[in-house]
């Protein structure tokens, strides 16, 4: 019995063991087979938002499907450059900002990198029996366009960013200002500047025959003045320079942080970093500006270019995506610096990150696919024309502000070194023309870096809200641009501030110069008259011939009688030399009738209308002058009437 059901119990178990491993692949594999359904790619893109491309499109492009290796052996993806590369990042220098965390623009990550046209999956590959070969030309005239753009924006951003930052501009000049300025002082200043010393003196005899303490003390005072003033110069001449430069950088700043390009940290409640120090914003305004500039007129032109337009939903996803893999960081550069052998790594990645954006734009917008290959040859060479007319009408202005900011403060460094030189002849007062033209010139140089520096500001500020307005049109834009520029451009007037630095008009300082020691004689020449200070003459220059005009007669030379003192002020000869006044009219001939003329003198020249005593006698004055021991006067008699003469007689 018991070997019966063992039996029974050993093939019930072979029975169930064998029907098991039948029917275990058909259940098993069910489950299964409904799990390895494909995915299709798009479920993966779909994970990233716009919002998070934008925020971060690195972590987006990683859940990107990799791309197969039939379509990598028909196309050939851009080669990535470097920031300084090419004729855009000849003016490029890394900032300070990109190497510290923070927010960061694309100017100050990338620099002038990236900014060029090439075509795409056309040469030797898939589709090259497809495109026009003819079209390669004109990408290449696309790919100009947007490089000479590239390189407009990449001098005005340089030049403002050492415009207002005077100190990365001019440290190679504090050498040659300090040993200049002491070599001419010590040779120039030290030794001439006793000559004029001496010859101040000898000014100061020559005008204390005239008893004239005033302009004595005057000429004394100046020239302590100016030798003061130039030793100190001499002594400090950086010192001199850095003063200035920080005076007027600190006034700069503050217009910038209020009117320029804005600040763009994160509030701390919505800074999503563990790292505090990531969302605040390090960049002084001059980069801000350049970002903002890069951005706006190369960065939207560039997608135009590229991908059909600046605005739409592609070209918001995978634009930063796409310049990111054909364009080196500054950080990146530095690494490959440092270590040569990672090169190739870093640009494989970077076009393996190109070709699988790439794919993905090809099944999401064809048409943009179009304008990424090249296809679209023509509109190409639109949006390159596009970016270099937004360049130069932006760059006008803004070109014209920072050259005149770097024009002030280079004037700075040459005022300290000329000082000396000027000042040697400049400690006597009538010939320091040259050194009060100096003065001038700095004033001015003052002047304009603080209203072109703030003009500046508000023409950025300007650019950012326009650029920065989605609803305006893309040529509005730049119309609206080109506008700002004008309006400054109108209002500060650049062109007569470069020539007028001194204050004058051009040709007036061409034409007088040298003039100093005409004046210096003229000055002589009206000192060395032996006259009372109460004599004073007024001297006029016209036609460049000296007039000396007498405007005050001596208290003893003039008449008694008030209706009298008027005409004997403007006459330039005393009653005691009998002579009459050329502007007092002619006396009538005495008896003559009424058919007699006056004999009159012919006039030298015309003058102008002048009081003259009235034809009727003088009457009694209602007052008397007191004499000490004088008699009475005795009433005057009546004097005879003049005989009448016609107006147009006289």
């Amino acid at each position: 019995m018991r070997f019966g059901a063992r039996l029974a119990a050993l093939l019930l178990a072979i029975g169930v063991l064998a029907t098991a491993t039948l029917v275990w692949p058909v259940i098993g594999g069910a489950t299964p087979a409904s799990a390895a359904v494909p995915v299709p790619s798009q479920a993966k893109v779909a994970l990233c938002t716009t919002a998070e491309w934008e925020a971060n499109f690195r972590d987006c492009v990683d859940r990107l499907a990799n791309v197969g290796q039939h379509i990598r052996d028909c196309v050939t993806a851009p080669t990535p450059s470097a920031p300084d590369q090419g004729l855009g990042g000849w003016f490029a220098t890394r900032p300070e900002a990109s190497s510290k965390p923070g927010v960061k623009g694309m100017y100050t990550e990338y620099g002038n990198a990236g900014y060029s046209y090439e075509t795409y999956d056309d040469s030797g590959g898939c589709a090259s029996d497809v495109i026009d070969p003819g079209s390669k030309v004109f990408n290449k005239i696309a790919d100009g366009e947007i490089r000479i753009a590239a390189a407009i924006i990449g001098a005005s951003n340089a030049l403002r960013e050492r415009a207002w930052d005077p100190s990365s501009m001019w440290d190679w000049a504090d050498p040659l200002v300090e040993q200049a300025t002491k070599a001419v002082y010590e040779r120039v200043f030290s030794v001439f500047g006793i000559i004029t010393l001496c010859v101040v003196g000898v000014y100061l005899l020559w005008r204390s025959r005239q008893s004239d303490m005033s302009n004595a003390m005057t000429t004394a005072g100046w020239a302590v003045l100016v030798m003061v003033a130039v030793t100190a110069i001499a002594a400090w001449p950086v010192r001199s320079a850095n003063v200035a430069d920080g005076t007027l950088v600190t006034t700069l700043n503050v217009v910038h942080e209020a009117v320029g390009p804005r600040d763009k940290s994160i509030p701390a409640d919505r800074c999503g970093s563990l790292n505090p120090a990531g969302c605040k914003d390090n960049r002084p305004p001059a980069l801000r500006a350049s970002d903002t500039a890069t951005e706006t007129m190369l960065y939207r032109n560039w997608l135009r270019g590229a991908l059909g337009s600046s605005d739409s939903e592609t070209a918001r996803k995978y634009g930063r995506a796409l310049y990111d893999a054909k364009a080196f960081t500054w950080e990146e550069t530095a690494r490959i610096a440092a270590n040569p052998g990672t090169r190739q790594t870093t640009v494989s990645a970077k076009q393996e990150q190109w070709m699988k954006v790439a794919q993905q734009i090809q099944q999401e917008d064809p048409e943009a696919y179009e304008y990424l290959r090249g296809a679209r040859d023509s509109d190409r060479i639109g949006a390159g024309l596009i970016a270099i007319l937004a360049a130069i009408l932006f760059a006008m202005f803004d070109l014209t502000a920072s050259v005149l900011v770097l024009l002030g403060f280079l004037l700075f460094r040459w005022a300290v070194i000329a000082a000396p030189v000027l000042g040697t002849v400049g400690l006597l007062r009538p010939a320091s023309a040259g050194l009060r033209r100096l003065g001038n010139a700095v004033v001015a140089a003052v002047f304009n870096i603080a209203i072109f520096g703030t003009g500046a500001a508000i023409y950025l500020f300007a650019v950012d809200l326009v650029m920065s307005t989605s609803t305006i049109p893309g040529w509005l834009q730049v119309v609206l641009v080109w506008l700002c520029g004008v309006v400054g451009w109108l209002l500060l007037r650049p062109y007569r501030r470069i020539t007028q630095l001194g204050g004058k008009d051009s040709t007036e300082v061409i034409a007088s110069a040298g003039s100093w020691h005409r004046r210096f004689f003229r000055d002589v020449r009206a000192a060395s008259q032996l006259d009372d200070p109460d004599h004073r003459t007024d001297i006029r220059v016209k036609n460049r011939s000296v007039v000396i005009q007498q405007t005050n007669v001596r208290p003893e030379a003039r008449h008694e009688d008030p209706a009298q003192t008027g005409a004997g002020s403007r006459s330039e000869s005393s009653p005691e030399r009998g002579t009459e006044a050329p502007d007092s009219p002619p006396a009538a001939a005495p008896g003559g009738g009424s058919g007699s003329r006056p004999d009159r003198a012919r006039p030298s020249r015309r003058r102008p209308a002048e009081w003259t005593e009235p034809d009727v006698p003088v009457e009694n004055p209602s007052y008397v002058i007191y004499r000490p021991d004088s008699a009475p006067a005795p009433d005057p008699t009546p004097a005879p009437r003049a005989p009448r003469i016609r107006s147009e007689a006289r």
